[in-house]
This record gives C-alpha cells, sequence and structure tokens, in this order.
C-alpha cells in the first residue's frame, strides 16, 4: 500500500506531509490513526515506516480485522511541477 501511494505521488510530482491508517476490524468498528511528518514525503519507506507504527498503536494483531488501508494527505506540489 506504501508503494502504491508512492508511485501515485511520484506520478503526480506531489509530496505528502500526512499518513494514515483506517483499520476497521472484524465487528466492523473502525479506528484511523495518522501522523504529520516534519518533511514532506514521496518516499515508499517512510510512509510504509509510518503506517506500520500507526498501526501499533491500534489493536491491529489482536482483534481480527476486516480492512486496512493507508493514505496520504496534505498533499503540495514538487518544486518544478
Amino acid at each position: 500500500m506504501a508503494r502504491e501511494n508512492a508511485e501515485w505521488l511520484e506520478r503526480r510530482r506531489l509530496t505528502a506531509r500526512t499518513v494514515t491508517i483506517k483499520v476497521r476490524y472484524a465487528d466492523f468498528t473502525t479506528v484511523t490513526r495518522s501522523h504529520t511528518l516534519s518533511m514532506p514525503t514521496d518516499d515508499a519507506d517512510v510512509i510504509a515506516s509510518w503506517a506500520v507504527e500507526l498501526a501499533t498503536r491500534t489493536e491491529a494483531g489482536r482483534r481480527p480485522v476486516r480492512l486496512l488501508g493507508v493514505r496520504v494527505q496534505g498533499l503540495i506540489e514538487q518544486p518544478g511541477s
């Protein structure tokens, strides 16, 4: 998911300030967690690292999960776009 987000950002010559995850558990309870980066990024490794960190702040892994999503927000055009 992080790689898909990074490729999408790169194709549009954008960077993102915020990484957000959504976790929907088997009982349809949904939680989101997000982190605003100090520097905007389009790097898949940075996005993935934060997505994993955010997931540790949920009950994913301890409760059955039916949906997991990663998104980027706070989009900024790269210089020269």
